[in-house]
């Protein structure tokens, strides 16, 4: 296991996780004069699923904010494929390969599953067509289920719908807020098969928030544990001890 302030340790390990998609370092931010975050730092590797571990209210969704642009950085920096972040809005970052999947899945409800599905393929062009079949062989539900309205859906089929759409924008980094919360264990099933089959392809990284821990280690390969706004822990999944787990996340 990775101890948290021993620079040495922590930079064996990050040489030996593979080229850096995304790097943040020494991150502090919040919102107004509230610091949320406190010297935070993470890495996510080319071709690499990081889980961002913690309970709730320790900071992980603002840290997501903080990558996607919306929260601003009060010290720190944030590099994303070899550029810093510094000036980018949230629209430039998702041009440059950013792909998000909010908590709560933030569909089109009174749009059908095939115009939510357009709204990606118009901003992405030849990519995102590319990736339609794709996205259908992940989620066969969506293709049967083309003209329904998306309000009507079930909750697990919106998060599928969510993460279609995301995908369909071709990312390089896909980031999943809470992609299992309220949803049946059949479908958190064919999520964690989605994350392995897009895993395979070594086209994409993604940064997954996560309380159900099964699924977390199931889908994951590194794991950051974030308490009060800073990391205490992180290492490989295989490391994710249950001990871990009672000390830092459990309720």
């Amino acid at each position: 296991m990775i101890e948290i302030n021993k620079s040495s340790c922590q930079a064996e390990n990050s040489n030996s996780r593979g080229n850096p998609l995304l790097s943040v370092e020494n991150l502090h931010a919040g919102y107004d004069q509230s610091i949320i975050l406190k010297d935070v730092s993470i890495q996510v590797s080319e071709n690499e699923v990081v889980a961002l571990l913690g309970r709730n209210g320790v900071g992980k969704t603002t840290l997501l904010n903080t990558i996607l642009g919306h929260v601003s950085l009060a010290q720190g920096s944030i590099s994303y494929v070899g550029n810093s972040m510094a000036g980018f809005p949230p629209d430039a970052r998702a041009r440059m390969g950013m792909g998000y999947v909010p908590q709560g899945r933030d569909i089109f409800p009174t749009l059908s599953v095939w115009e939510n599905l357009q709204v990606s393929l118009s901003l992405s062009g030849s990519a995102g067509e590319e990736r339609l079949d794709q996205v259908f062989s992940l989620f066969p539900v969506l293709k049967e289920m083309l003209k329904r309205k998306g309000g009507v859906l079930s909750g697990g089929q919106q998060q599928q719908l969510a993460i279609g759409r995301a995908l369909l924008t071709n990312p390089n980094l896909l980031i999943l807020d809470e992609p299992t919360e309220g949803i049946q264990p059949s479908i958190i099933d064919q999520i964690e098969d989605a994350i392995h089959s897009i895993k395979a392809e070594k086209k994409m990284s993604i940064i997954l928030v996560e309380q159900y821990i099964d699924f977390a280690r199931g889908a994951s390969d590194y794991f950051y544990i974030l308490e009060r706004g800073s990391v205490v822990k992180e290492g490989p999944t295989t490391q994710l001890s249950d001990s871990l787990i009672e000390k830092y996340l459990t309720v």
